[in-house]
């Protein structure tokens, strides 16, 4: 994983040295350390839609297409486990016609692990009448932990700084006087685009493995007694 680190200064009015009241004159330095990175997601939900429809006068049931997908989805390597029904099945869309004529649809949820999985599954899906697939969802199980991570390295990140410029003068770092950290969510990205949709005429695959990787920002504002 590569982490890229910003340095920002935070001077007080009277400039890198400042004296403030609630330490009763001590003089100290304060700076704030910003860190960066972005990892690859492996929480990858997936909206699995299946639709009976009709091609030639010859009506495609649900059945059938409930049964070549998971035919699909256990040739691609894919637990079943890890399927949800998303709904019952029962689900109607008459589109004006009689009931009797009237399409049922299907909806599973799936989660997968990343971008080759991804690959894999839509891959086995080609021969399948699927109507649609589309990501729903995109995380990462241990977003927590790298969050935490980054706020440690945040946080080195602003003694270091502070320990450069007293360097330069002759001074040295003591303790921390005050550390302040900020709650920063992950940098919303754009879903992937994956979408494979049924046509009118035989099945049309308009996917397109574009994942975009989480970017995570950690910023910590310190105070450091001087020596």
């Amino acid at each position: 994983m590569r982490y890229t680190f910003i340095l920002v200064f935070l001077f007080t009015c009277s400039g890198v040295f400042a004296q403030h009241e609630a330490f009763e004159g001590e003089p100290f330095i304060e700076v704030t350390g910003i860190a960066e990175t972005e990892i690859e997601p492996d929480e990858i939900t997936l909206l699995i839609r299946l639709k009976e429809f009709e091609e030639n006068r010859s009506k495609t049931d649900l059945e059938k297409l409930d049964k070549d997908f998971l035919a699909a989805l256990k040739k691609s390597g894919i637990e079943k486990k890890r399927l949800l029904l998303a709904d019952a099945g029962s689900k109607l869309d008459k589109l004006g016609k009689r009931d009797k004529d009237a399409f049922r649809e299907k909806s599973y949820e799936l989660m997968l692990t990343g971008a080759a999985e991804v690959d894999k599954l839509l891959t086995a899906l080609q021969p399948v009448a699927v109507d649609l697939v589309t990501i729903t969802r995109v995380h990462h199980s241990q977003l927590e932990k790298h969050k935490l991570d980054l706020k440690l390295k945040a946080l080195q990140v602003a003694r270091s700084k502070a320990e450069l410029l007293l360097k330069a003068i002759g001074n040295e770092v003591g303790k921390p006087l005050m550390i302040r950290e900020w709650d920063n969510e992950p940098i919303p990205m754009a879903k992937a685009n994956v979408m494979m949709r049924q046509e009118s005429v035989g099945f049309a695959d308009e996917a397109s493995m574009e994942f975009k990787k989480i970017r995570l920002r950690a910023q910590v504002h310190a105070q450091f007694e001087i020596k």
